[in-house]
């Protein structure tokens, strides 16, 4: 198991890190306010309107007691600037001016650097290559016609260097070679393949080139359409050292200035909806690459933006995009809302039928969050109806349950009660807070709505329990022995916790009597990225002293209690959809479940003496 990204030694990353403050380092992105020993501020990470964001100068540490992240000065800039861990390490040295050079940096990490530096001149060659036909060969009229049946401008064009990757089998491949570049890294940039009997060709042919550039304009990878009936439609780069499709954004480079002094971006699917955009004036679009959204794409918006307007297409596959980029997007601190298009319509065709002026004006009037999840769930189920409304109810209060805001959420229940015929009453009852009584008899919500929120998509949740074992499994080898025999190999609620107790033991193995903050360290830097969060959060709370013996069973004990607890939920959350479908026979097998369940818990109860 590999814990440390980088090919830097542990000496040099703890010289790194001793030279520096991360107080000084994170008040350069958070405004950071003292608060007894520590520094809190507004997270970086997600939306707030208290302060959750504490960084320990004594424990050079931060954790969000918000989101839940947390780690050290270089898991910060991992996160906030999108680095790796060698990046980071680099940026760090940099800034309290420790050259990296020579010796500190291995011939590992030198070779790693001069390979992306040559894969990054090949892609720069290959766009220009293809972008010199497209402006200027005949084999690429086809091409140059399409662009203008869609109303691209020769000057758009130029700004994104788009191209044209013509049929002949190694045009580009033989193209390269004569400027120096060999197979090996011609394939390994991912614009070759093997075609026998023809041997290594080039993997785009035949196509209009996209070449998909990074944050800084370099180009990583290229998207291609073809002109004729061939298949795949869109063609995109394989997964190489610089491209990876679920991590970047197309068109980020051209949108930062906008999107930076907006701190907002419209999120659209594909290269023509963000290249029409860009062509309208509308410059602080991207796109998704004509994928799923993921969190790594999310964490790159929230680097440069606040806010995020998503403008799929108004058919049923851009409706399922919308609905799975929304907690992706929340989950990543992002302001979230939906812009609604004609139905039928991507944004490149009602770009080129009503122009700038009509799409900015739907800008203006995209939904909220919560505004369109209440409105969709209005439109699947029958509010007139029992059921229907039954319906409606389970769908939204997960969702309104998180909104911690008295005030958003108030006019929530307002919206949801408006949209449905159920009184704000029912609501508030649904979310567990009986309505005040006023004199006069009737009930209004109580101004203070203040539960224990539900976790937010993406945010470790640690129960109590469970974080009371990990502090005793890192902090005496003895006492993870016991628990290990108790619960299993495979404890943990988590796959971070799993692999992290894994890790635990693969060190112990070395030094059997690893413990405490010195195991913390050695961890630090870990490719698991839930690692940083959960260790930070046990330092910065002291929590990797010494543990009595005697608590770790009741630990154990309630942490069974929480398992079978949170196994009850989700059951009872499938019995009531078994209910509403008329599923009997899955009725009573639930019923039973939770019975025995029941019966289990209450065993656990009463060793507990409750």
């Amino acid at each position: 198991m590999v814990f440390l990204t980088t090919a830097f030694s542990q000496e040099v990353i703890d010289e790194v890190k001793d030279r520096v403050d991360i107080v000084d380092i994170i008040g350069g992105y958070v405004r950071l306010k003292k608060s007894g020993r520590n520094y809190v501020g507004l997270c970086p990470f997600h939306n707030e309107k208290t302060p959750s964001f504490t960084v320990s100068p004594d424990k050079q540490v931060f954790y969000c007691f918000g989101c839940g992240t947390g780690g050290d000065v270089l898991a910060f800039l991992m996160k906030q600037d999108g680095l790796s861990f060698p990046e980071a390490v680099q940026a760090l040295a940099a800034r309290a001016g420790i050259h990296l050079a020579g010796a500190a940096e291995s011939p590992e990490a030198r070779r790693q650097r001069e390979w992306k530096e040559r894969l990054y001149g090949l892609g720069a060659i290959a766009a220009s290559f293809y972008y010199r036909l497209l402006m200027r060969h005949q084999v690429a009229a086809p091409a140059r016609a399409y662009l203008q049946r869609r109303g691209v401008k020769g000057e758009t064009a130029r700004a994104f260097e788009l191209g044209y990757a013509p049929e002949a089998p190694a045009a580009l491949v033989n193209y390269l070679r004569r400027q120096g570049y060999t197979p090996r890294e011609i394939d390994q940039a991912g614009l070759s393949a093997s075609r026998p009997p023809l041997g290594t060709v080039d993997r785009f042919r035949g196509r209009l080139m996209f070449p998909i550039k990074d944050s800084h304009g370099r180009v990583i990878g290229f998207g291609g359409r073809t002109l004729g009936e061939g298949q795949p439609k869109y063609l995109n780069s394989p997964e190489t050292v610089l491209f990876h499709k679920g991590r970047h954004l197309y068109g980020l480079h051209l949108a930062l200035p906008g999107i930076r002094r907006q701190k907002q971006a419209i999120l659209v699917e594909g290269y023509m909806d963000m290249i029409a955009a860009w062509q309208h004036g509308i410059d602080n679009v991207v796109a998704s690459l004509g994928t799923a959204l993921t969190p790594e794409q999310a964490r790159e918006l929230k680097k440069y933006a606040r806010e995020v307007i998503i403008a799929y297409d108004a058919d049923t596959a851009g409706e399922a995009a919308t609905l799975r980029g929304l907690d992706i997007l929340a989950a990543a601190g992002l302001q979230v809302r939906v812009l609604q298009l004609p139905e039928g319509k991507d944004p490149d065709e009602f770009l080129a039928a009503r122009g700038a002026a009509a799409f900015q004006k739907l800008v203006a009037a995209s939904q909220g969050l919560m505004e369109f999840r209440i409105n969709k769930a209005v439109a699947a189920y029958d509010p007139t109806q029992p059921l229907g409304r039954k319906a409606i109810m389970e769908t939204i209060i997960p969702y309104l349950s998180q909104v911690k805001d008295v005030v958003e959420r108030e006019a929530y229940i307002r919206l949801l009660s408006r949209n449905t015929g159920i009184s704000e009453t029912a609501i508030l009852q649904e979310l567990g807070h009986p309505p005040a009584r006023r004199r006069g008899g009737d009930a209004r919500p109580v101004a203070k709505l203040n539960p224990a929120p539900s976790p937010r998509p993406g945010v470790p949740a640690w129960h109590q329990g469970e974080l009371f074992l990990i502090q005793a499994y890192l902090t005496s080898p003895s006492l993870a022995a016991s628990i290990d025999a108790q619960l299993g190999p495979e404890w943990g609620g988590s796959q971070a916790v799993r692999s992290l107790i894994a890790a635990v033991r693969e060190q112990r193995q070395v030094d059997p009597q690893l413990a405490g903050t010195a195991l913390a360290r050695v961890l630090t830097g870990a490719e698991e990225p839930g690692w940083e969060a959960l260790l930070a959060r046990l330092t910065l709370s002291d929590d990797l002293g010494p543990v009595q013996e005697r608590t770790v069973q009741k630990a154990i004990t309630l942490y069974r209690l929480q398992q079978l607890q949170g196994q009850e939920r989700a059951i009872r959350l499938s019995l009531a959809r078994a209910e509403n479908s008329g599923a009997t026979g899955q009725v009573q097998e639930l019923q039973e479940q939770i019975f025995h369940l029941q019966q289990e818990i209450k065993k656990l109860k009463c060793g507990r003496g409750e």
